[in-house]
């Protein structure tokens, strides 16, 4: 028997495996590459999209937007294959000229943007505006210019995550939608006698069951608006992966919405015969969670099913995806390690804007009532309104009002103490460019006030205040001054207010309150004269914990209002 050495296929023997051995690490390297780009985005925007997943567990119309992450990915990995007649673009120095300024707007904005904006960064979830920024930059970075053109829609869809737009749009169509659907259940139940119409209200319907039976309400929850919203964001990303012409993808997409409604009333109507025979808690405590996500995933799942009946298929790529990456960017080990770096960074500012949750929600809605509900008692002060001053409509609109209270102590003992009442001024209006055109500092100078510097101070919850000393140029008296604006919710409505908190400095003043680090009090100082620093020290404490009580006394109020709101 003759010694043959034996090798099983894609042994070390193997010549095809030697051969493809090359090609395999590559495509690992690449796709460890591939990973890491994502993972280092993760973290620069956990927080961020966090909010976003978490809103998909709430029932309200922009809970969908949880989805577009997940979307965007599927969308890009759709898109990443080579295709015919693509710019040929192989240039390193290009890919680190436009992803390095990409990242650095999208850190700029993590940054830089929140103290400065204050609660309004969050409100306008800027960090969601930018997100796609950093996307970009690390596509560009990682796997080259070439192919973030190649993934360009998908990138800008993610700019679908950022609330603002939505919720203005949904804000207009809510009504008008729920509206629509209760007049179709009222004529489907005028044929299907499951239930029938109150007299009072056309939207709300009594189903019999039991002595009494119970009834159910077509409200904005119930329109339909959150299927429609969340169809559109995960149609519009397969229409966008699909070839055919624009009026077989409107076709497509029109299509589905009129299901996605369909579905949506059949809905209610099942959960209406669920109630009528089988009880209120089957329908709205088992029933209701569900059924709507899964009249949503069979819309889907139609609609795709029914893709090639409007004549749409799929992009066909040329090559492959890996083998194209390796030839725009054969290697990037230097530029990962930087897209780590300044992942972490971005990771370590994004966390930070946990402290805006208590003051707004994910979808860029305040959770802060007016401060004539929540913001007079603070624990150890009571606020009692003084004047209303009307001419200030002129300035801040016709809707908008100007009220003095003033902060009377309810004892001498707390650690913030003052014996001189604290007057607060709160200007609440609808329009919060009014605040930029007739800003504090413009005002007193106007009046021929005399003004030192003023100081940027964290307040707490995200919130800066203005700290800032001045002279009343009629009397001589002098003043130290906090201001801030936030947005308040009032009904339905989205609303902003400025809070001036004012200290008279020369009434005998008293005032104690805890010490601030020594860096905190110095960035207070007008001056650094030792014969006036201790006193403004001692103003700058009082002033920062009394704004610090009042900010937090308004969210723990708010909070504990919309719990027991929401309790009933």
């Amino acid at each position: 028997m003759s010694n043959v050495p034996l090798t099983l296929p894609g042994g070390a023997g193997d010549p095809l495996a030697a051969a493809v051995a090359p090609e395999l690490a590559e495509r690992r390297r690449i796709q460890w590459r591939v990973a890491l780009g994502a993972v280092a985005i993760l973290v620069a925007y956990h927080t961020s999209l966090w909010t976003l997943v978490r809103g998909l567990s709430v029932d309200t119309p922009l809970a969908y937007l949880g989805l577009v992450p997940f979307v965007a990915a599927a969308l890009g990995f759709a898109l990443a294959r080579p295709r015919p007649g693509e710019f040929d673009i192989h240039d390193r120095h290009l890919d680190v000229i436009v992803g390095g300024a990409f990242v650095a707007v999208a850190l700029a904005a993590l940054v830089l943007a929140p103290p400065r904006m204050s609660t309004m960064y969050w409100l306008w979830r800027i960090d969601l505006l930018t997100m796609p920024l950093f996307v970009a930059g690390v596509v560009a970075l990682l796997l080259g210019v070439r192919m973030l053109w190649r993934t360009k829609v998908a990138i800008l869809f993610l700019f679908a995550a950022w609330p603002i737009p939505f919720r203005d749009l949904v804000t207009r169509i809510l009504e008008p939608m729920a509206a629509a659907t209760a007049t179709a259940i009222g004529h489907i139940l005028h044929i299907i006698p499951l239930a029938r119409p109150t007299d009072v209200d056309s939207s709300t319907f009594v189903i019999p069951n039991g002595a009494k039976g119970f009834s159910v309400t077509i409200a904005s929850a119930c329109s339909g608006a959150n299927s429609v919203l969340g169809f559109l964001l995960v149609a519009g990303a397969i229409a966008l992966a699909m070839v055919g012409s624009r009026w077989a993808k409107l076709a497509w997409l029109g299509t589905g919405l009129a299901l996605v409604w369909a579905l949506n009333l059949l809905r209610i109507l099942v959960i209406v015969g669920v109630g009528r025979f089988l009880g209120e808690n089957a329908a709205i405590n088992v029933l209701h969670p569900y059924v709507g996500l899964v009249a949503f995933n069979v819309a889907v799942v139609v609609m795709l099913l029914l893709l090639g009946r409007f004549g749409l298929r799929p992009i066909r790529g040329v090559g492959h995806r890996w083998e194209a990456i390796r030839n725009a960017v054969p290697d990037a080990t230097r530029a990962l390690g930087v897209v780590l770096v300044l992942g972490l960074l971005g990771g370590v500012f994004n966390h930070g804007l946990q402290q805006y949750d208590p003051i707004a929600s994910s979808l860029g809605t305040s959770k802060l009532l007016p401060f004539r509900f929540v913001g007079r008692d603070i624990g150890g002060f009571l606020a009692e309104p003084k004047v209303q001053f009307e001419n200030g409509r002129r300035f801040f609109g016709e809707d908008s009002t100007w009220v003095r209270y003033s902060f009377n102590g309810t004892g001498d003992d707390g650690p913030v103490y003052t014996n001189v009442p604290v007057v607060a001024d709160v200007i609440n209006t609808g329009s919060l460019q009014s605040f930029s055109d007739f800003g504090i500092e413009a005002c007193y100078r106007f009046h021929g006030f005399t003004t030192g510097e003023s100081h940027q101070v964290a307040l707490g919850h995200g919130i800066q205040g203005t700290l800032l000393r001045w002279t009343d140029a009629d009397t001589g008296v002098n003043w130290v001054s906090m201001y801030w604006i936030w947005a308040v919710r009032q009904g339905s409505n989205l609303r902003y207010e400025r809070v001036v908190l004012l200290l008279n400095r020369d009434r005998n003043l008293q005032i104690r309150a805890p010490r601030l680090p020594t860096d905190e009090d110095d960035a207070l100082l007008d001056s650094h004269d030792p014969a006036t620093a201790n006193r403004e020290r001692q103003e700058g404490r009082f002033m920062v914990s009394f704004a610090s009580k009042v900010v937090d006394a308004s969210v723990a109020n708010s909070a504990r209002y919309l719990e027991r709101s929401q309790g009933n």
